[in-house]
């Protein structure tokens, strides 16, 4: 039997391991505590698992999860894609089956930051106090999901160790000091309770005696998930050695653990579309070290089935500090490359909403559509609704990672449009007046001159300019849809004639015809701005035939313009009465992913 003292355990950090879990003798008759059946029987302890705690805080429902500060988080650019790298603690909590859909919570309230698998095995030791000594009694086996009432002692005050390799194969052995298995998410929670007939279970919440590291390659700032890759790890040192089961210190000198990572170590995140991948590994070793990848030969799936290969290396390193019991993670989040014109980096495409996982996105192929996922009011987070006056959202900033992109401000415009007298006009609200709208466009069309570098070929419905950088061989030819600069005369919804929640897209007779898109500048000059509430640029374009068919002064034209917008109760809430256009985005050179609390998920609206 092994009997320690408790003055001589309370020297370790035993708080680090604390489950403030409580556990208790059933009464004659079935209960209830917290909502939790606690069943008939003599003196006996009811254990269920409540989860692993991170090492992070955990806060309530309804609250974002604590976020840890970020290290260099930089945005490096390769060949054909930029990556976003750093070091932080947020991997992504897991989504499996757990042993207790129900919200099993910790005795503290809260729920446990990662759930645990049905079916996974542990070990419960308990010790019995004799005075001020702990003398080991017994263990028992267990299996989370399922409770097995385990006999104490009436009266009696324990102290229970739950431990675990987080599998569902493999058991702890019986043992007091055991030798821990390398590269392993060995878990483990302790406390104390007195068996005083109160009818309590106990809630276990595990933390991890290893520090955890996860090494997470994301393409959400494709869009698309991950087909394949090459990845190369080095300077992953991972250390293991014999716990002490009761006190959950090491004793001896660590061993040191192969942990040979590559791509098909790399495990889909749960819910993430295959657009995040992370592969672990597991160290009690606490010394710094330098972490490297390498990511060569990606390739990722696009929106029609097809592959999207990058035969770039991406070589990064990363220094770690490992902490047992926490999580650190070392980010390469791939994003889509910009196209740079005329000083501005635009996307390569236009904005659309995808409901459900990351639902920012670009699109792959930038085609003519008129898909209402790609139409949206000025100041709405989401198509084919009205924006809200009192807080207007750019979408841009929503693609991941946050904050990345925004909608272009009135200034980005200036290398698409025309020269001459148009800015004046367009300032003058003279151009998007209802029907009149063709008149007006083509007056200013005989003032302007054509954009300088724009290509508009007759009939083939957009506007194109050649990039100064950005141009890539992983997006097709250089004539590409997707390596010029294009703008597809997709047109627009000029006129709501009802104030509505949800809007159905009908685009007139400007598709075709025009190309449209926000810019996030309110017009200051606009003369209906005491009527109408306000003004907003937009960015309107479309290819000239000419003065009366003769060809004269034929070719594209684009102009800053402004969309009058009405300010209406709706639903008692002060709504943005707007057209619906494209959003088209260009990178945001005030981005800080170091600010403080930076987080690259964005925050989504509801």
């Amino acid at each position: 039997m092994k009997t320690f003292n408790k003055n001589f355990a309370s020297k370790f950090a035993l708080a680090a391991y604390l489950a403030l879990g409580t556990l208790a003798v059933t009464s004659c008759n079935k209960d209830t505590q917290n909502g939790q059946e606690v069943p008939n029987g003599k003196a006996q302890v009811i254990v269920r698992i409540a989860g692993i705690s991170d090492g992070e805080e955990i806060k309530t429902k309804g609250s974002n999860r604590g976020s840890s500060a970020q290290h260099n988080l930089q945005l490096v650019q390769s060949n054909g894609f930029d990556a976003l790298i750093g070091v932080d603690n947020q991997l992504p909590v897991s989504e499996i089956a757990t042993a207790d859909q129900s919200g099993i919570k910790a005795a503290n309230g809260t729920r446990a930051a990662s759930p645990v698998a049905t079916g996974t095995k542990y070990r419960l030791f308990l010790y019995k106090k004799n005075g001020t000594d702990y003398t080991f009694e017994k263990s028992v086996e267990l299996s989370a999901g399922t409770e097995t009432p385990v006999s104490v002692t009436d009266g009696a005050t324990y102290k229970w160790v739950a431990l675990s390799y987080n599998s569902t194969t493999t058991q702890v052995p019986e043992m007091q000091n055991i030798a821990l298995p390398g590269n392993t998410d060995v878990l483990r929670a302790t406390n104390e309770f007195t068996v005083s007939g109160t009818a309590v279970p106990i809630n276990v919440n595990f933390s991890r005696v290893f520090a955890r590291i996860g090494i997470e390659l994301n393409t959400m700032g494709m869009f698309a998930p991950i087909n394949s890759a090459t990845v190369a790890v080095t300077g992953n040192n991972a250390k293991t050695g014999t716990l002490d089961v009761a006190t959950g210190t090491f004793v001896g000198a660590l061993t040191d653990v192969t942990t040979a990572l590559t791509y098909a170590d790399f495990v889909t995140a749960p819910g993430s579309d295959g657009q995040q991948k992370i592969a672990y590994y597991y160290t009690a070793d606490q010394t710094q070290q330098s972490l490297n990848v390498s990511v060569s030969a990606l390739k990722i799936k696009l929106e029609n089935g097809t592959e999207r290969s990058f035969g770039a290396t991406l070589t990064r390193g990363q220094v770690i500090t490992p902490e047992r019991g926490k999580n650190h993670r070392f980010l390469l989040g791939i994003t889509e490359s910009p196209l740079t014109y005329g000083g501005v980096q635009w996307s390569r495409s236009n904005l659309y909403y995808q409901a459900g996982y990351n639902p920012y996105r670009f699109y792959h192929f930038n085609q003519p559509t008129t898909d209402a996922k790609s139409f949206f009011s000025y100041g709405a987070a989401k198509p084919g609704v009205l924006g809200t006056y009192a807080s207007p959202k750019d979408p841009c900033a929503l693609v991941y990672p946050a904050g990345l992109w925004k909608t272009p401000a009135k200034a980005d415009l200036d290398p698409i449009n025309s020269n001459g007298l148009t800015g004046l006009l367009g300032d003058l609200d003279l151009n998007v007046l209802g029907s009149t709208i063709d008149v007006l466009v083509n007056a200013q069309n005989l003032l302007a001159a054509n954009v300088t570098g724009a290509s508009s070929p007759a009939g083939a419905g957009y506007s194109e300019f050649t990039p100064t950088a950005g141009v890539n061989t992983a997006y097709g030819a250089a004539t590409s849809a997707t390596n010029k600069l294009r703008f597809n005369f997709n047109g627009f919804m000029r006129d709501l004639s009802l104030v509505e929640d949800l809007i159905t897209l009908d685009l007139g007779t400007t598709g075709g015809k025009y190309t449209a898109f926000w810019t996030n500048d309110r017009s200051l000059l606009s003369p209906l701005e005491p009527i109408a509430g306000l003004g907003v640029t937009h960015y309107l374009g479309n290819r000239y035939a000419g003065a009366l068919g003769t060809g004269i002064g034929a070719g594209y034209k684009g102009f800053r313009s402004t969309n009058i917008l009405g300010i209406t109760l709706l639903n008692s809430v002060n709504v943005i009465k707007s057209s619906l256009m494209n959003v088209r985005c260009v990178r945001n050179g005030a981005w800080n992913p170091n600010a403080a609390g930076y987080n690259p998920n964005p925050v989504l609206p509801n």
